[in-house]
């Protein structure tokens, strides 16, 4: 379940294009913003959220990019939000192009795709289980 709270009155509660079908919601600028050629800015959305599974466990969110803004070349450099985060969401957004880009209030900025919180206990050990892979990095399962 995705509870939201508006914060501004220019704000706009997540929608799903497609329910059912999309993986995440769609986020709205809840301001106009100009990003310069080869520059960033902080974008408002003016919400704030608190997402659970449908019998009660907290869910943190990913953000990421929607083509519709990568195909102007503005794409989304931050994006994990904690389940226990209740500010307001904010993205990080990045004008990878050679030409100033216009975001206006109510565009569609990002996809927010809930994600289980994995995190456990840490436990520092002396040794880990040995794995087929060991310590193969980079390149190691080849190239072909």
């Amino acid at each position: 379940m995705l509870k939201v709270k508006l914060l501004t009155p220019t704000a706009k509660a997540p929608t799903i294009a497609h329910p059912g079908e999309d993986l995440g919601y769609d986020l709205f600028a809840s301001a106009p913003v100009t990003i310069a050629a080869r520059g960033n800015a902080v974008v408002s959305t003016g919400v704030a959220i608190e997402l659970t599974t449908a019998d009660g466990h907290p869910l943190g969110a990913l953000l990421r990019d929607k083509s519709s803004m990568a195909a102007r070349r503005l794409t989304c450099t931050g994006g994990v939000i904690d389940a226990g985060y209740r500010g307001e969401i904010r993205v990080l957004m990045e004008n990878l192009g050679d030409q100033p880009q216009e975001i206006h209030q109510g565009d569609k900025l990002v996809n927010l795709i809930p994600y289980p919180v994995l995190t456990t206990p840490v436990e520092v050990v002396a040794e880990l289980s040995d794995s087929q892979r060991a310590d193969g990095g980079f390149g190691s399962s080849g190239r072909k």
